[in-house]
């Protein structure tokens, strides 16, 4: 009966207000996840989940099976409970659609289904499901619950990472645990695995920033920011040492450019957002960005000032032509990766 943000939804289960039925969806996966199986093991015991837990493959729907979960009562114990992962309606017949709303639209009081997506791409663009979803979605919303795993912003995942490093007897500096969360671009997956091997590496000492560029994955859309302001700033020396390391690591240049574009553009909308006297949080309102990306907004707004609206502008002009080349002239990936170089060498030598 509503759409829930994911604390919202933590709140209701602990207070045993629960439903019939739940849709999690959400680029957070690694969150939404975990919420799930805490979830079934609250309603449903691991004792009493041999003959009270269904768990159903939503890629290969067994509505028999489905149908007779969910009109089945209890056997000893309060609830049953029926899981349906990686269900995406775009693949599901009209026919099929109909018959599952109406299983799902006449659940009993001691059923609860809960439908959620780990593995299957639900959405048409960075931030909202495909109409098909979002119909569906709607439709459990009127039934049931909804919620909406969004990547969580890095001051947030700050503290959750000082706690998880805690219990091993480590510490980490606010700065730095939110240093760490950006390098994962905030996603809990990315971020629990280099936990595992920090609180390892530092046996119950601070973890430090160094211990953070030693051990941990950069992952290559954290690198787009330090690549374009260094582009920026014409300094050679940590761009084409960078663009070295991404070589060696197999990364394709044309990825590589696309994600210095992306990250050009933020730096852009900064500058003319500083400019004209808009705030940072006019930025990401206006151009909608995810909790999990403002942080670039904000770093973009406070280190543009002394770089000129012209260059940024010229830089993507450059960069703009780069990428097309990439794309239609392709010369295998050493070939590529030199139009790359130059393309980059031209853009660090304006003087604007």
């Amino acid at each position: 009966m509503a759409l829930l943000t994911a604390s919202a939804l933590g709140k209701t289960i602990r207070e045993n207000d629960i439903d019939s039925l739940y849709y999690f969806y959400g680029h957070d996966t690694a969150a939404l996840e975990s919420f799930t199986k805490r979830l079934v093991n609250k309603l449903c015991p691991a004792d009493a989940q041999v003959m009270n837990f269904h768990k159903l493959d939503g890629k290969n729907l067994d509505f028999p099976m489905l149908t007779d979960a969910c009109e089945a009562l209890p056997f000893m114990a309060e609830r049953v409970v029926v899981t349906i992962n990686d269900l995406n309606i775009d693949a599901v017949t009209k026919d099929d659609l109909d018959d599952l709303k109406k299983i799902l639209g006449s659940l009993g009081e001691t059923t609860t289904v809960i439908i959620y997506a780990t593995g299957v791409d639900l959405f048409k663009n960075k931030k909202y499901l495909t109409d098909k979803n979002k119909r569906f979605a709607d439709f459990c919303e009127k039934h049931g619950t909804v919620c909406n795993f969004e990547y969580k912003r890095a001051s947030d995942l700050g503290k959750s990472i000082s706690t998880y490093l805690a219990k091993s007897g480590c510490t980490i500096t606010k700065s730095n645990a939110e240093y760490l969360a950006n390098l994962c671009l905030c996603d809990t997956a990315f971020i629990s695995k280099e936990l595992e091997k920090l609180s390892a590496y530092a046996e119950g000492r601070e973890v430090t920033r160094e211990d953070i560029d030693l051990l941990c994955i950069r992952r290559i859309e954290s690198d787009g920011y330090s690549l374009a302001i260094n582009i920026l700033r014409g300094n050679a020396a940590m761009v084409f040492t960078r663009l070295r390391e991404l070589d060696v690591q197999n990364y394709e240049p044309y990825a590589i450019i696309g994600i210095i574009g992306f990250s050009l553009a933020d730096i852009y909308r900064a500058k003319l957002a500083r400019s004209s006297g808009r705030s940072v949080a006019d930025v990401a309102k206006d151009f909608s960005y995810a909790k999990n990306r403002e942080f670039a907004v904000k770093n973009a707004y406070s280190e543009c000032g002394n770089i000129s609206a012209e260059r940024i502008r010229k830089t993507l002009e450059i960069l703009s032509e780069t990428d097309l080349m990439l794309k239609t002239r392709s010369r295998g990936k050493d070939g590529d990766m030199l139009t790359l170089e130059q393309g980059l060498a031209r853009s660090m030598a304006l003087r604007c």
